[in-house]
């Protein structure tokens, strides 16, 4: 599996395509109850596998956003710093 950088225009689009999932099988549940149906058969297995895997894909990728998040903000803060010692030495001694 290959490390792709996504936009967040990307994850709205990825996230949009899991809730048009979601509202699918919704609809089944809906349609379901309107028409009295007791049980909907079907081969859940391979689905309930794959759902596994992307909440723990979810999780993986929501800690290693949180990771780089607070890498950006050490580094802007160390920037920031370096700058300003930056400027203080190179003023004039008094």
């Amino acid at each position: 599996m290959a490390l792709e950088p996504y936009t967040s225009q990307q994850l709205d689009e990825f996230a949009l395509r899991v809730f048009d999932l979601c509202a699918q099988i919704r609809e089944i549940a809906r349609r379901s109850r309107e028409q009295r149906l007791e049980q909907v058969l079907l081969h859940d297995k391979k689905a309930l596998e794959w759902l596994g895997k992307l909440e723990e894909w979810a999780a993986k990728s929501q800690r290693d956003f949180e990771l780089a998040q607070f890498k950006q903000r050490g580094a802007r803060a160390a920037t920031a710093a370096l700058r300003r010692e930056a400027g203080e030495s190179d003023a004039p001694n008094q």
